[in-house]
C-alpha cells in the first residue's frame, strides 16, 4: 500500500446523511449492492449542501459510547451541518471542523484498508492532535473512485482531529 497523500482539512461542522446498515439489517457488501437504491438522492442534495470530500463514504460511529458499543455503519455522503435530512434516510451530526484525510493507493483492498485505519490514525496522533474519542469519535472509509473495483483501488480515510485538549475535556464533555 502505498499512501498518496495526507490533508488536514478544515470542513466546519457537518452531517453525514446516508443509510445505516445495522438498522437496516445489512452488512457492509450488502448495502453497498443497494448504493444505486438511495444515494442518487443525496446526490440531489449534493448541489447545494456539499462539504468537502465529495465521494461517496462509508462512516462508523460509536453515538458517544466507547468504539464497539452501539456502533453506526452509515453508506452515504458528507454534507454543510443542518442540511435537510431526506425521509427514510439516516445522519449523524459532525461536531469536529477539522478532519485527517490520507488517501491510499493498493492492489490488496481487503488487508490494507484495514492498515489505513492505524495508519491514518497513528500519523493524527504522531503530528501531536487529538482524535476526540470516545465523545466525538468516528471515522470513514472514503471510495475516491467509487465503490471499490476490481485491479488498482484508491481510497480514503478519515478521522476526527482536535488540536486543543481543553476542547477535548470541556467541548466533548456533555457530546
Amino acid at each position: 500500500m502505498k499512501t498518496e497523500s495526507f490533508n488536514y482539512l478544515n470542513q466546519g461542522k457537518m452531517r453525514f446523511i446516508g443509510i445505516d446498515a445495522w438498522r437496516t439489517g445489512d452488512d457492509w457488501g450488502g448495502l453497498w449492492e443497494r448504493t444505486e437504491d438511495f444515494l442518487p438522492v443525496l446526490d440531489t442534495l449534493m448541489k447545494d449542501y456539499s462539504v468537502g470530500v465529495l465521494e461517496p463514504c462509508s462512516l462508523l460511529h460509536s453515538g458517544g459510547k466507547d468504539v464497539g458499543i452501539e456502533e453506526h455503519f452509515l453508506a452515504g455522503y458528507f454534507f454543510k451541518a443542518d442540511t435537510p435530512v431526506p425521509k427514510g434516510y439516516d445522519f449523524y451530526d459532525i461536531e469536529t471542523e477539522c478532519v485527517g484525510y490520507a488517501v491510499y493507493v493498493t492492489d490488496n483492498i481487503g488487508i490494507d484498508m484495514e492498515n489505513a485505519y492505524a495508519m491514518t490514525r497513528d500519523k493524527i496522533l504522531g503530528d501531536g492532535h487529538l482524535v476526540p474519542y470516545p465523545q466525538g469519535y468516528w471515522h470513514a472509509e472514503v471510495y475516491t473512485n467509487g465503490r471499490p473495483h476490481d485491479g488498482e483501488y484508491r481510497f480514503g480515510y478519515m478521522f476526527p482531529v482536535i488540536d486543543d485538549v481543553k476542547k477535548v475535556n470541556n467541548r466533548y464533555a456533555e457530546y
